[in-house]
């Protein structure tokens, strides 16, 4: 089963929703002072965005984050590793429960928006600079007393956490995972199979964030019964998938 998303309803800091824009966020033709001043603004974070496409990262900060401008704070991994705000909101509506388990939460992209939806969640990280950064955007939001922060290994930790849902969103390996035909999850360090077996130890109530070109047919081995894969688009291109089992899935 595939769904189409487009856009979504993102949380403000105050909890009130806003519709998502999907339109670009570049200065317009003809407005040479914005385009100066986009200009200055690219030119401060050129060190931070060293080893991505600068332009086109930072001309989607208003996606990843709606409230980049109040102190978001990222990583050079995190510009192009961050779930678009309205998707993570989408994902965490679909993913209501009491706990939930950001397996990989990196700067918080997925983390502040299940604490929107959700009354606790456990967000984990390996690294602890991207913990941190995830804190700070997490208070930026105004979440942060609905979190738990644990720097940690989630296929070390799995099997003493307890949780309702658990989400899924590792590492893809960066941008160049879109020149494969299909995707590999066991291509994914850690392997994409173990990383869905050390969840299932948590709960069958898993939700899968993938790359685009996926390879399908390795989602209906994870698990026996109902799968379902629903497409998610932004801006009328398609971002990304995700893979609902347990009670989850429609």
């Amino acid at each position: 089963y595939q769904r189409r998303v487009h856009g979504g309803r993102p949380p403000q800091a105050n909890g009130g929703y806003v519709m998502a824009s999907l339109s670009d966020d570049g200065p317009q033709e003809g407005d040479e002072s914005q385009t100066r001043n986009q200009v200055v603004q690219l030119s401060s974070v050129s060190t931070i965005l060293s080893a991505v496409n600068v332009e086109k990262y930072w001309a989607q900060r208003y996606r990843l984050f709606s409230l980049y401008d109040s102190g978001i704070k990222l990583d050079n991994e995190s510009w192009f590793s961050v779930t678009p705000e309205a998707i993570a909101a989408h994902t965490a509506h679909r993913c209501q429960c009491a706990v939930i388990v950001d397996a990989f939460a990196g700067v918080g992209g997925n983390t502040i928006q299940f604490a929107f939806s959700c009354q606790r969640v456990i967000a984990i990280d390996v690294d602890p600079a991207k913990i941190a950064m995830a804190h700070h955007n997490a208070c930026v939001y105004g979440v942060q007393d609905r979190i738990e922060f644990i720097v940690g290994d989630f296929m070390q930790l799995s099997a003493s956490l307890k949780a309702d849902v658990v989400f899924l969103s590792p590492p893809w390996g960066g941008p160049e995972y879109l020149c494969a035909e299909r995707f590999s999850i066991d291509s994914m360090t850690p392997n994409g199979t173990d990383i869905f077996h050390a969840a299932q130890r948590i709960t069958p109530h898993i939700a899968y964030y993938l790359p685009r070109n996926t390879d399908l047919r390795e989602l209906r081995r994870l698990q026996q019964g109902y799968c379902e894969v629903e497409k998610q688009f932004l801006n009328k291109k398609l971002k990304a998938i995700t893979a609902y089992f347990g009670c989850l899935a429609r």
